[in-house]
């Protein structure tokens, strides 16, 4: 029978919200679920087990033999990240700045990812969440709460992953419903005046049939920068979402989860960026002058960004003997609207304009045999399409330095992929086994592009600037592509294991993926408009996996090799003094490096990690034009990456504990594009620092941490941008930020 809870009226209420999240007051939510916490056996403490999906279906992080880095919903509580890019912090070998606060992450693992925010443009770095594919970058800033776990893999995913990717794969997993009551609130306030409120509650509906989960987030944020032109802040922002899910077991064998999601957010500009001269006295071409500071800017023109997010996916789960088929539909909607000052200057020099709209839906079939037997397989199906509209605009309105100018370049853009995939592992002894994989992929896109500027001094309309009709001079058709391709291929890995002995394996993986190719819509003339052709990826890694003194270390290492070839590359330079970003492809280059990780609890109540990660990229044959860069280093790869971080709990006589953490990520200097990295499009290394105290209140059900990030408020590029007139952009990375969070599980 059904039953009448609080989470039941929560979810009446919750429905509304869906369709209009701009009315959220009040978010709330749960502690996120099994993370890697210390378990006690008798008297000794050992790491937990942590789970993972990996291979499409439930087994030990430690027993899978790939590079793979998880963080633990209570990790993302604890150390209260916000956004989804920021898991990186803790994953050697990888990173994913953004340019917007929440919004447009450039995911990179191994050296492998791609700086084109081009809303077309397909990321190396699958981007997965609850196993549903997110075609669109911009879209994949969404964030984090009530999470059971992140998963990280390295390498070329063509086997079992929806759409086979040449970097790698990450996969936020959320927390499902249950038939037991459970749930959590949290509030955080900080710096900038940053205020948070999430939480989540779950329970039964209909005993043993039908459950539920509300989790909802609000943030709202001050901007980190002045606007030196205005005295008004930048960089403020509101991110609100709603997550609700429907557990239904059918019957004995079939289960059934729904999910349905929504996003609302708004952006003035999350990571400003400052323009400055680069004349020998600091100026640009007509004489004006900033000295970059972190903290302060000088536009004329505002930010703007604006995002709305909803989808769905009911993922069904049939046991069929001993055989298990799942199915997962999902379908997500994807809008963004943007107006920023380009050239970043009180010079009235150039504003842009972009915008979005993604509609995609996937369909995945796939049927696993019983994990027991010598012989276990996985054979699947999976669909995907998308609807893709975008338009954006350049302007040079009223100013006494260059004429006034416009341009605007529009394009529909349909995507349809096909994959039939397997998997199987053979035990051929107690000791050693191997696993096989095998996909065919087929992917086709239709583009219909055209690009149309000034002839003559523009003349603009009042209204809006961005749109053609609001040029009231000629305009000029000066680029157009009306095009389809299809592509396909077999992607592979072969992956043999050695038990050493009952708590170390190690493995070798052979992986071959590809990513397909796609149209440059940043094309500024006919003669610019090109197709990119596919990129390739072999790989070559050897890693060990093991666990020592009873549970209490676990130590895994891998080394690699990369073969890369016909890489899509965004080449970034100024154009007519316009930044201009152009896909193409045809270079070739090697990576090697390696992967260390360690996990200890050493004594009772103090909890370590160390992770550590070694990279050498460079371009053995890359020319654009007349120009070679032959010898370059690939983008966002520093040579050195590290990151450790440690918890002590000290048990209180009047009852519960005080817990003391903190984590420390450093990487050596990067290039932020592949064709100019002299000093001004490169950072130095960096040192980041973090630390909290919490205090857990005796029950264990209530903490309250107060914490510091950037904790010596390090200033560090988080991006860089070649600009027109004689200028260069950089965009700092968020200075020290403090608060206080309270959060309650129940």
């Amino acid at each position: 029978m059904f039953k009448r809870t609080t989470l039941s009226v929560a979810i009446a209420w919750s429905l509304g919200a869906l369709a209009g999240l701009h009315s959220l007051n009040g978010l709330a939510a749960e502690k996120p679920a099994a993370a890697p916490e210390a378990e006690e056996t008798s008297s000794t403490p050992t790491l937990a087990k942590v789970t993972v999906t990996a291979q499409k279906r439930e087994e030990s992080v430690q027993e899978v033999p790939s590079s793979i880095s998880v963080l633990g919903g209570d990790k993302i509580r604890d150390a209260s990240l916000q956004s989804a890019n920021e898991v990186t912090r803790y994953i050697p070998n990888a990173s994913a700045g953004t340019s917007e606060g929440h919004g447009r992450p450039r995911w990179w693992i191994r050296g492998l990812g791609t700086g084109d925010q081009g809303a077309n443009t397909v990321s190396p770095v699958g981007i997965y969440v609850d196993d549903v594919y997110i075609a669109n970058i911009s879209a994949t800033g969404f964030p984090l709460f009530d999470q059971e776990r992140v998963e990280v893999l390295r390498g070329p995913q063509g086997t079992l992953w929806g759409k086979n990717t040449t970097a790698g794969a990450i996969n936020f997993i959320s927390r499902k419903p249950t038939f037991d009551r459970s749930g959590y609130f949290k509030v955080d306030v900080g710096s900038y005046a940053d205020r948070v409120v999430e939480g989540a509650i779950g329970d039964s509906l209909v005993d043993d049939r039908l459950a539920a989960r509300l989790s909802l987030r609000h943030q709202g944020r001050d901007g980190y920068s002045e606007n030196i032109n205005d005295g008004n802040d930048k960089g403020t922002l509101e991110d609100d979402v709603v997550r609700l899910q429907f557990l239904a077991r059918i019957n004995d064998d079939l289960e059934a989860n729904l999910n349905l999601h929504a996003r609302s957010y708004h952006d003035t500009g999350g990571y400003s960026t400052v323009s400055y001269g680069l004349r020998p006295d600091g100026t640009n071409q007509f004489g004006y002058r900033i000295d970059p500071k972190k903290g302060k800017v000088n536009y004329n023109a505002d930010y703007k960004t604006n995002i709305d997010q909803a989808g769905a996916n009911l993922n069904l789960t049939w046991q069929l003997g001993e055989l298990a088929l799942t199915s997962i539909t999902a379908f997500e909607h994807f809008k963004r609207d943007s107006l920023g000052d380009s050239d970043n200057t009180p010079l009235e020099l150039q504003r842009g304009y972009s915008y979005a709209d993604s509609k995609q839906w996937s369909q995945e079939f796939r049927l696993a045999s019983p994990r027991k037997d010598r012989l276990n397989w996985v054979v699947g199906f999976h669909y995907f399409k998308e609807d893709l509209e975008s338009q954006s605009a350049n302007a040079t309105l009223d100013n006494t330095y260059i004429p006034r100018a416009f341009n605007n370049i529009g394009y529909d853009q349909g995507t349809e992929s096909y994959a039939l995939f397997g998997s199987t592992t053979y035990s051929f002894t107690d000791r050693f086994n191997v696993t096989a994989g095998l996909r065919w992929t087929r992917e086709r896109k239709g583009i219909d592009l055209a690009r149309v500027q000034n002839q003559g001094p523009a003349i603009f309309a009042p209204g809006d600037w961005w749109k053609n009709g609001g040029v009231t001079s000629p305009l000029v058709l000066n680029a157009t592509q009306d095009e389809s391709n299809t592509w396909s291929d077999y992607t592979y890995d072969l992956t043999p294991e050695y038990r050493l002995s009952d708590n170390a394996r190690v493995y070798f993986r052979y992986a071959y993926g590809f990513r397909s190719g796609g149209y440059n819509t940043g094309a500024v003339s006919q003669a610019t408009v090109a197709t990119v052709d596919p990129e390739y990826l072999t790989s070559y890694e050897l890693g060990l996996k093991s666990e020592w003194f009873d549970g209490r270390l676990n130590a895994n290492a891998s080394v690699f090799y990369y073969d890369y070839e016909d890489i899509q590359l965004n080449i970034v330079t100024a154009v007519n003094n316009q930044t201009v970003s152009r896909l193409a492809n045809g270079a070739e280059g090697e990576a090697y490096g390696a992967e260390f990780e360690l996990e200890a609890i050493p004594v009772e109540n103090l909890h370590l990690n160390l992770a550590v990660g070694l990279l050498h990229t460079e371009f053995t044959d890359y020319t654009s034009g007349t120009n070679d860069y032959s010898g370059n280093k690939f983008v966002r790869a520093p040579s050195v990456s590290a990151v450790i971080g440690a918890d002590y709990r000290i048990p209180l006589k009047v009852g519960g504990a005080l817990v003391l953490g903190t984590d420390w990520d450093t990487r050596s200097r990067q290039y932020f594009f592949s064709n100019d990295q002299g000093q001004s499009m490169r950072s130095g290394g960096y040192t980041l620092g973090n630390a909290r105290v919490t205090y857990e209140l005796p029950g264990d059900t209530t903490r309250v941490t107060a914490y510091v990030n950037n904790l010596t408020d390090k200033e560090y590029r988080n991006h860089t941008l070649p600009g027109g007139f004689q200028t260069a952009a950089v965009m700092y990375g968020n200075p020290r930020t403090f608060g206080v969070s309270v959060t309650s599980d129940f």
